[in-house]
């Protein structure tokens, strides 16, 4: 993900990506958010609910959600995580059900598909043509 976009997120959601800061040795965060800023809005989106969800239900006694590491795997997106609760796993589990649906170069949500052969990965035909002719 580009360093500004990436960095945005970690100054909107301090708590969240709290660990960005640790050794390499405790968490997978010093490496960054590790997918194409297609998937930004997922991530804001997600983000957003775990975080209103736990500031609006202190009374719930919930450890505060914490990003151990985020990626891109097979095409999908991995959102590891501690604290919250069952609701918040959920909301992760969606999210991640849904960056089958987003293609990770740009954003968008017609025609995306994994790609095959190598590494997968979830883009748009718009994207996959793109990177055909950058030689990648």
């Amino acid at each position: 993900m580009d360093k500004k976009i990436q960095e945005k997120l970690y100054k909107k959601y301090p708590k969240i990506f709290k660990q960005k800061d640790d050794s390499i040795k405790a968490s997978a965060m010093p490496w960054g958010l590790e997918f194409g800023d297609g998937w930004h809005s997922l991530i804001d989106n997600l983000c957003d609910c775990i975080q209103r969800y736990l500031d609006n239900n202190k009374h719930l006694g919930l450890a505060q959600v914490e990003v151990t590491q985020a990626k891109e795997k097979f095409g999908g997106l991995r959102f590891y995580n501690i604290g919250g609760d069952s609701l918040t796993d959920g909301m992760v589990w969606f999210a991640e059900r849904l960056s089958y649906t987003i293609c990770e170069g740009c954003g968008s949500t017609e025609n995306v598909y994994q790609t095959k052969g190598g590494w997968v990965r979830t883009l748009c035909t718009k994207c996959v043509n793109k990177e055909k002719k950058n030689g990648k």
